[in-house]
């Protein structure tokens, strides 16, 4: 494990959820933080993801701290959503009581079910300033309160996504109350293979923008 990366643990309704903090070589403690959450579990997604490690990685590169966890795979269906929410809940709360960060620069970052689980979440999420969602499910965005919300949001999709519609995020994204930022990464499916630095220099400028400010 690189030296500037700890393995963590926290408690989620009496269940151990286990993470990894990056610490960034930039800048001096107490940095920016954000919480990045991975694809689904039940079809291979963790925190290892590619692309959730390339996002950790270009935040590092601006020096901002990340957690990125392993959700509980409790149940499938609305059980496993349901937990999904109280692991970011809790994930982020851990973040916004750790010394190291400094709890007025937070966000949240989800691909895929990972997007999903933060916009379920987003308006528990008071501590997030903003928040991030690559190849989020239309259907989970247009469910969530996303529309009515103030804070800086970011949207990205891969402009060859078959589960992701690009057309049809656009159109949500669209009609939301307060400007959001959408954009397409043209070639990308929803896997992303190949396109992992691309998306974490994305988000992480996305990021930057707004927490570094």
């Amino acid at each position: 494990m690189p030296i500037n990366e700890a393995l963590v643990s926290y408690e989620v309704d009496g269940d151990q959820v286990n993470g990894i903090v990056v610490q960034p070589s930039p800048g001096e403690a107490p940095y920016p933080g954000v919480v990045v959450c991975h694809p689904h579990p039940l079809f291979g997604g963790d925190m290892n993801s590619s692309v959730v490690v390339a996002i950790c990685s270009a935040l590092s590169d601006r020096g901002i701290a990340s957690l990125r966890f392993n959700f509980r795979q409790s149940g499938e269906g609305e059980k496993l959503n349901e937990t999904s929410v109280r692991d970011v809940e809790m994930g982020l709360q851990l973040f916004d009581g750790w010394e190291m960060v400094n709890s007025v620069r937070l966000g949240v970052v989800g691909y895929s079910f990972g997007a999903a689980a933060i916009a379920r979440a987003s308006t528990n999420l008071t501590s997030a300033r903003a928040l991030a969602f690559v190849s989020p499910p239309v259907a989970a965005i247009k469910k969530s309160s996303l529309g009515d919300d103030t804070r800086p949001r970011y949207f990205v999709v891969g402009g060859r996504d078959r589960l992701v519609d690009p057309e049809a995020l656009s159109e949500v994204v669209s009609s939301m109350k307060s400007q959001a930022n959408f954009e397409t990464l043209d070639g990308a499916d929803h896997m992303l293979s190949g396109y992992e630095r691309e998306i974490g220099e994305r988000v992480a400028d996305f990021m930057a923008g707004i927490l570094l400010s």
